[in-house]
């Protein structure tokens, strides 16, 4: 693969704009994991349907019309084959995908570009876990088992692939953006999360973050690297850190009303470390996270309908969706058995002596 800083760039930026907009109109965190699975949860459970569960899935609607944009004019970039691996492995990594992003409470959107620039904790731990986790991953894969092609070390060459569609995609969601400012609010509540949707879409077709080779070759440091995707993080970083940095304060609400979402920012190290470290490990082995599975899921079952790969690949996001229902449960099951247990513990029981006295007091009397 090319090193394309210029596409992975422009596709940073529109990612991060999309976090800004989301966190500034509505006050919402852009970690897909927490979009999705949250969002299926309440499907399944036939949950009431709210304003929270509305705008998960206008979210994803626009997430998914981002993806076919890319289908119909940036499909060589964007969406190469898919690699055909043995399903078990797609299974599997999607188990760890799915799991370790549901433990961690998000992956490279949420902790990546919305955690980082809120300065969490949580976040600043779980990146380098999960980066470091992933890299681990390959090297283990490509180096010592030699199961994948192996590539001779290298950085990869500077190539420009096509610059004409990130140009475009920039241009239409900088007018959508500022569209949105002058739509009146009820219009603007429901508008908001298909245009914030369809910008993060748009950006990770540009950036190359739905192509599993372009993943895999950045986080092989051993290889022919390819360090686009740092160039991703980076100028998402540029857009959404002003967004978080001077908004994310008790002082201010998002533009149409309510309250910013707040994730934690610190405790319960453990399970963000197993949920980063589940989350790296299967990124590392399928190069699939959840927001470009979601993004691709169409467009590379019209690419290769008849194909194992793209079948593979619709197995790995079914999978992922699977354990993020799965996890939540076992884990609210995990955290009521432990609040059963604390508030028995705090029940103060009365000894015999303590039940002996006003006996004896009453038979005195």
């Amino acid at each position: 693969m090319a090193f394309t800083p210029f596409e992975s760039g422009m596709g940073g930026i529109l990612i991060g704009l999309s976090a800004a907009l989301a966190f500034l109109i509505d006050g919402k965190i852009t970690g897909i994991s927490g979009i999705a699975g949250p969002f299926l949860r309440g499907v399944v459970l036939c949950e009431p349907w709210n304003h929270g569960q509305a705008w998960k899935g206008l979210f994803l609607v626009g997430l998914a019309l981002g993806g076919l944009a890319n289908l119909c004019l940036n499909q060589d970039f964007a969406f190469p084959e898919a690699f055909s691996y043995h399903p078990l492995r797609y299974v599997v990594a999607g188990i760890c995908v799915g799991s370790g992003t549901r433990l961690g409470r998000g992956c490279t959107s949420g902790h990546g570009i919305c955690g980082l620039p809120r300065f969490s904790l949580r976040s600043w731990i779980a990146v380098p876990t999960f980066m470091a986790v992933a890299g681990g991953t390959i090297a283990i894969t490509r180096h010592a088992l030699k199961v994948d092609v192996q590539k001779p070390w290298k950085v990869a060459e500077v190539q420009l692939v096509n610059w004409k569609f990130p140009v475009g995609a920039m241009a239409v969601s900088a007018i959508l953006a500022a569209s949105l400012l002058r739509l009146p609010g009820k219009i603007r509540t429901y508008v908001a999360p298909v245009v914030s949707g369809l910008i993060f879409g748009l950006g990770l077709g540009c950036s190359g973050m739905t192509s599993q080779a372009k993943v895999f070759d950045f986080l092989d440091v051993g290889g022919t690297w390819d360090p686009s995707l740092a160039f991703v993080m980076g100028c998402g970083l540029c857009v959404s850190f002003p967004a978080f940095f001077f908004y994310d304060k008790a002082d201010k609400k998002p533009l149409c009303g309510g309250n910013f979402e707040r994730p934690p920012k610190f405790g319960n190290y453990a399970e963000l470390v197993v949920g980063a470290t589940l989350f790296g490990c299967g990124w590392g082995l399928i190069g699939i996270c959840p927001g470009p599975a979601v993004a691709s899921i169409i467009p590379y079952l019209v690419v290769q309908s008849l194909d194992a790969a793209g079948l593979s690949f619709a197995l790995c996001l079914a999978m992922i969706v699977l354990s993020w229902l799965t996890t939540d449960r076992v884990h609210k099951f995990i955290l009521q058995r432990h609040q059963q247990t604390t508030t028995a513990d705090q029940i103060v029981t009365v000894t015999p002596s303590e039940t002996a006295q006003p006996l004896l007091g009453q038979g005195g009397s």
